[in-house]
């Protein structure tokens, strides 16, 4: 392999779709030999695949535990209220310093935000502490 080469495989990493005459012109040969040298980077391995990466993937979810705080109202006024909320995947009483938790998911840590602002706004939320799921084990 020499530096020809190498310059084609730097090519065709960043843009797996570059078409033999763009490379040619930028290595200074002509099209027939660029193919043949590119079939052989191919023959021989070198080069195994041609792919593609997605510039925006689609972001992974957020899932966070929403520990609750209760002030004037019972948790059996609020469970109703948070269920409606297509985002709150479980709403549990617990005992302890906090009266509710809340599984949620959501897009964006954005989402979540507004989520929480959302759920500490109703009547009856003393308090409202979001904790994100960092990783899971099982």
């Amino acid at each position: 392999m020499d530096s020809i080469d190498r310059t084609l495989l730097q090519l065709l990493e960043a843009d797996s779709r570059t078409p033999v005459k763009t490379l040619a012109a930028h290595v200074g040969l002509a099209r027939s030999s660029v193919q043949a040298r590119v079939r052989k980077l191919e023959e021989t391995g070198v080069i195994r695949a041609y792919t593609i990466r997605i510039s925006d993937p689609e972001p992974a979810e957020i899932e966070a535990y929403l520990w609750i705080r209760t002030g004037s109202a019972t948790c059996a006024a609020i469970a109703p209220v948070v269920s409606k909320f297509e985002e709150v995947l479980q709403c549990r009483s617990i005992s302890g310093d906090r009266d509710m938790v809340l599984l949620v998911r959501a897009r964006t840590l954005e989402n979540l935000a507004e989520l929480r602002n959302r759920i500490a706004a109703l009547e009856g939320i003393a308090n409202v502490e979001t904790h994100p799921v960092l990783k899971d084990w099982i």
